[in-house]
């Protein structure tokens, strides 16, 4: 059985159902490159969750930064570890509000990564060979 046609570019793909589409520009404008946390923190957690190596030592990042880092780790590989702990280095430096746009930027950019590839298209919008 054949994959979906292969379309340039990820939002091609998502115009096949425009409401999909719709959902996702929303879902963008208002999480993914809007929202209320700082859009380096979101981009920092999509890299990680996209194995990206310069990511991988959190030695390098701050405070707020690692309790994201490790909450996307949390979210994508292993619920075990939002523990006691984490909720209250994530308390120390977010807000619910925050915590909950964070949660959501971690959890869609994981479905999209893993749906994407099922479809042998790379994160960056490029058909796999």
């Amino acid at each position: 059985m054949s994959r979906i046609a292969p379309v340039s570019g990820t939002d091609a793909l998502r115009a096949r159902l425009p409401a999909a589409l719709d959902c996702y520009a929303e879902t963008r404008a208002a999480v993914l490159e809007g929202g209320i946390v700082d859009r380096s923190v979101k981009e920092l957690c999509s890299r990680y969750l996209a194995d990206d190596p310069e990511v991988a030592d959190s030695s390098r990042f701050s405070e707020r930064e690692r309790a994201a880092l490790d909450w996307a780790q949390a979210i994508a590989y292993d619920p075990g570890r939002a523990d006691d702990e984490l909720w209250r280095r994530l308390h120390d430096h977010y807000d619910e509000p925050e915590l909950v746009e964070l949660g959501y930027h971690i959890a869609f950019v994981l479905g999209q990564m893993h749906w994407l590839r099922t479809l042998g298209v790379r994160p960056t919008g490029e058909v796999a060979p």
